[in-house]
Order: C-alpha cells, then sequence, then structure tokens
C-alpha cells in the first residue's frame, strides 16, 4: 500500500475536494485522483462518491479514513524516532509535576535541562497526582513526579525523596505559640485548601476521617499565594509541604510541625515501561542526578 495514496485520501476529505487538496499539496489534481484509484482498486472498494454538491465518504470510506489518519500518525512517528537516533535533542518533551512539588524539586532541573538541551521545547503541565495517572495513560504526557502511592503495574516508579505536610497559621493565631500541633487540635479550626483534588486535600481529609470529621472550608484556590494571603488575614489555616514552606520567606505566617499523625509521603519519578525518546532519557538522567537517586541509567 503506497503511504502517498492513503495521505492524498486523507487531505482529499478533509479538504472536501480534489481542487483544494491539490493546492495544499501542491500536486496536480489528475495526480491525486489517479492515486486514489488505485487505492480504491488495490482495497477492492468505493471510498469516495463524487457527486456534484461536493465529495461524500461511502460505509468502506469512512472505515479507511479513520485507520488512515492514524497509520499517517505512526509513519511520522517512525520518521521522527529515526530523526532522534543522531545529532542534538529538539522536539518537544510533557512533563507532569504535582503544583505542590513542581518549584521545590524541579526548577533548578528545568533550568539545567534546558541549557543543556535549547532545542528541546519543555511543556510543564501541573496536575494532580490522579489527572497525571490519566495524563500518562493518554498519551498527554510522557514522563512525570508524582506523591506515591501510585499505580505500578504500567509504570517505572523511581523514589527520590519524602516530605511531610506543616500547619500554617498566621501570627496572631491561638496556635502561634505551641512547638507541636496535635492533628486532633485542628479540627475545630477553619482551613483553606487547594481547589484541585490533590494528594495533600486527600492526606488531609483521611486523617479528619480518623476522627469521625470533616474539615470546614473557609476558602480555596489553585493558586499558593492566595492560600498564604487568606492565611496571613486570617480566613483560615493550612497545610503546605514543608519543603515548599523551606523554599520561601512567608511574613506574617507562623509553620508548625503536626503530629498523630504525621501526615507524610513519598515522591517518585514516574515513567513508562519499555522504549523512551531520547528526550524522556535525558530528562531522567539529569533528574536523577541532581535528584540524587542512584540507579543505572535507561541506556545502561
Amino acid at each position: 500500500m503506497d503511504i502517498r495514496a492513503l495521505r492524498y485520501f486523507v487531505k482529499v476529505v478533509q479538504s472536501n475536494g480534489f481542487n483544494r487538496a491539490s493546492k495544499s499539496l501542491f500536486v496536480t489534481q489528475s495526480a491525486i485522483s489517479r492515486s486514489i484509484l488505485r487505492l480504491e482498486d488495490e482495497l477492492g472498494c468505493t471510498l469516495i462518491k463524487r457527486e456534484q454538491s461536493g465529495l461524500t465518504l461511502t460505509d468502506d470510506g469512512m472505515i479507511i479514513f479513520d485507520h488512515a489518519k492514524i497509520i499517517l500518525s505512526q509513519f511520522e512517528s517512525m520518521h521522527n524516532a529515526l530523526r532522534e537516533k543522531s545529532g542534538p535533542l529538539s522536539g518537544n518533551l510533557n512533563i507532569g509535576l504535582p503544583p505542590v512539588i513542581a518549584s521545590t524539586f524541579f526548577s533548578a532541573i528545568i533550568k539545567e535541562f534546558s541549557s543543556c538541551h535549547p532545542l528541546v521545547e519543555l511543556k510543564i503541565f501541573e496536575l494532580s497526582t490522579t489527572n497525571i495517572y490519566d495524563a500518562m495513560q493518554s498519551g498527554k504526557i510522557e514522563t512525570a513526579a508524582v506523591l506515591l502511592p501510585f499505580d505500578d503495574n504500567n509504570f517505572e516508579l523511581q523514589k527520590f525523596g519524602s516530605d511531610r505536610l506543616v500547619l500554617l497559621v498566621n501570627e496572631n493565631h491561638p496556635l502561634v505559640d505551641k512547638e507541636e500541633v496535635d492533628f486532633i487540635e485542628l479540627i475545630e479550626h477553619k482551613f483553606v485548601f487547594f481547589s484541585e483534588n490533590l494528594r495533600v486535600n486527600e492526606l488531609i481529609h483521611s486523617a479528619f476521617g480518623v476522627y469521625n470529621k470533616k474539615p470546614e472550608v473557609a476558602g480555596s484556590s489553585n493558586h499558593l499565594d492566595l492560600i498564604i494571603a487568606m492565611v496571613v488575614a486570617g480566613v483560615g489555616i493550612t497545610l503546605l509541604p514543608e519543603s515548599m514552606c523551606r523554599a520561601r520567606k512567608i511574613d506574617g505566617v507562623v509553620t508548625l510541625p503536626v503530629s498523630n499523625p504525621i501526615l507524610s509521603y513519598e515522591l517518585a519519578l514516574v515513567n513508562f515501561k519499555g522504549y523512551k525518546s531520547r528526550n524522556v532519557l535525558a530528562w531522567n538522567v539529569l533528574a536523577r542526578k541532581m535528584l540524587g537517586i542512584s540507579l543505572p541509567t535507561e541506556t545502561e
């Protein structure tokens, strides 16, 4: 089967006519028509009904059109993979990172990767761990970092650290003089949360569940600065990753450790099992090095 014939066929359908397809492909209409006729002969079916009002796909044509688009996409991917085998890295790299760890753990890695591979366009998707799973499965992202637990049946996980949630209250809050706060002491206070269903929210709700309670939500936002501003204003208290709090100076806020339970979690890099592009391999080699993961590289 001639890949060119499939390309002509798809372009004719998408252009709804031979004339527009001819102009787009810079090929004569007669050449396109002959190519599609040969394709129909090879397949033993009619793909297109040529009518005065335009073109109409036959039932067989609709089936071939759907499959042809997939074949052309795979053909292009094959060519890209072959081009990737040599020369400097280029193209796109789609990475999924939870908002609560993106800047703390990965800002330096992103900067270094961009410096080493300037032809690669990094696309960072800030997603919850649950949404990262869905995005990996759908092909939206190629590599990621997550808060554990995470399904490891289809993915490779490489742990690189752990973190815990700490309490943030404004400097006039009644709990401010404590050295450590038991979680049960937080139950009657109003909370400020991330709007999205992040793993840190799940941890907090689970801790409330131990006491058969639900948090009273006074405000929510997807923006960290706004969450902190609400804490400073006395709208509510919040629990954030300790690493995030260490990485920034927060005026008007006191940070306190929380116990009973300690809300801790592990962090891991996530990759598909099996084949990985050169961009993904390069990202992981650098991430492992900068995160201190002592594991053999993917190329070994």
